[in-house]
């Protein structure tokens, strides 16, 4: 009895009074090659009486004989006259459902399907030998095509050698020992925009306690340039808050000063370049690097009198380097001798200049003043400067 490709069924017929306790069936592969004796080269399998059909799978090709005796009380019956069945040819396999499609980038797409339902077998006519896919994209006025063998792939294959923003259309044929299937519904899928490639980690070096130098490689040249180049920097290790991105940055510099950084903190940096097309991914992160420790401010170097009138002047000088912490304050202190003996200190209003610090000072004596200047953050007055002396008398 027929059944499936490569295989048959058994089914022996005997009453209920022959009292059958077993039975067997012999099967051979009949060909012009068989030899003469009738013994030779049959399979044999014993069953019991209950069981009264025998499927049998995975068959060669071509006309089988099958003969069957019983097991009565009387003893085993002659073999049954030798009957002739071809067990079914293998057929394609059907039709794979539309491929699902991934972009992985600008020039690859990965391809998943499920294998026809019929090739889940043992049968080695109906397995699955392998795929083959057919790529479709339109150039110009031109339908362009080209065909892969996917020799090992299963469920799914990356085809590789795409062009960017381009509609790639895609279909899918498998293969067994009967043929090719026909090809599945077409899935359309459009590559990526061709924007920068991911770029190594950047490196820093030089920090002091609120900057740093970022150096970072450019990505490999293409037919589209880089537009700029942007980064991001974190205190925090999952890159969860804290973090500040900084945009533009020009595209022909390969190192840039990151600036507002705190004192004593450790960073990470990321940095990715940008096109026309769009943002690439985020590099991976920096080694991280600790921005120095904030002290008090610089001393001032360069405290000059300048636009001394007869009661009036004004003191300047230029910004210090704060150290970590902005500077919040400065203090004066003026005395008639040089060695600032009983020095009057006081809080000026200053004011920032031409670039320079500067404070007015008013309703001064025909004395001779000598003034020192210091700058005040968080952390406590940087030392005082060095004495400027202003002679009123004269």
């Amino acid at each position: 009895l027929p059944v499936p490709p490569g295989a048959v069924k058994v089914m022996p017929r005997w009453a209920e009074e022959d009292e059958v306790s077993k039975w067997r069936v012999k099967y051979r592969l009949h060909s012009p090659h068989t030899p003469a004796d009738p013994d030779s080269e049959w399979i044999e399998l014993e069953l019991r009486h209950f069981t009264r059909e025998l499927p049998l799978s995975n068959l060669p090709a071509g006309q089988h004989h099958f003969k069957v005796a019983i097991e009565t009380p009387d003893g085993w019956s002659d073999w049954s006259s030798v009957v002739e069945c071809e067990p079914p040819c293998p057929q394609v396999p059907s039709k794979l459902a539309a491929l699902l499609p991934e972009v992985l980038g600008v020039d690859e797409i990965k391809l998943r399907w499920s294998p026809p339902l019929d090739a889940a077998t043992v049968i080695a006519d109906l397995q699955i030998l392998r795929y083959k896919i057919l790529v479709s994209w339109q150039e110009g006025e031109e339908l362009l095509s080209r065909e892969i063998i996917a020799e090992d792939a299963t469920e799914s294959f990356i085809v590789t050698d795409l062009k960017s923003l381009t509609d790639y259309t895609f279909q899918i044929a498998a293969e067994n020992s009967a043929g090719w299937s026909e090809w599945s519904e077409p899935s359309t899928k459009q590559t990526a925009p061709p924007v920068p490639k991911t770029l190594n980690q950047p490196t820093l070096r030089r920090a002091t306690h609120h900057s740093a130098v970022i150096q970072w490689q450019h990505p490999p040249f293409t037919d589209v340039p880089v537009d700029s180049f942007s980064f991001r920097h974190t205190t925090s290790a999952d890159w969860s808050n804290e973090v500040v991105e900084i945009k533009d940055v020009s595209p022909s510099l390969s190192q840039y000063v990151i600036p507002g950084l705190r004192p004593g903190q450790v960073y990470i940096f990321q940095v990715r370049a940008v096109n026309r097309y769009g943002m690439g991914i985020w590099s991976e992160s920096s080694i991280p690097i600790r921005t120095t420790d904030g002290h008090i401010p610089a001393k001032i170097e360069t405290l000059k009198a300048s636009d001394v009138y007869k009661s009036f002047m004004r003191l300047k000088w230029s910004p210090v380097d704060e150290n970590g912490y902005p500077i919040t304050g400065y203090l004066l202190r003026y005395a008639h001798a040089e060695d600032m003996t009983d020095a009057v200190e006081a809080i000026p209003t200053v004011v920032r200049d031409n670039g320079c610090e500067s404070c007015d000072i008013r309703h001064l004596r025909k004395l001779k003043y000598y003034f020192q200047a210091a700058a005040i953050n968080q952390l406590g007055m940087a030392e005082w400067s060095n004495v400027v002396l202003v002679d009123m008398s004269t």
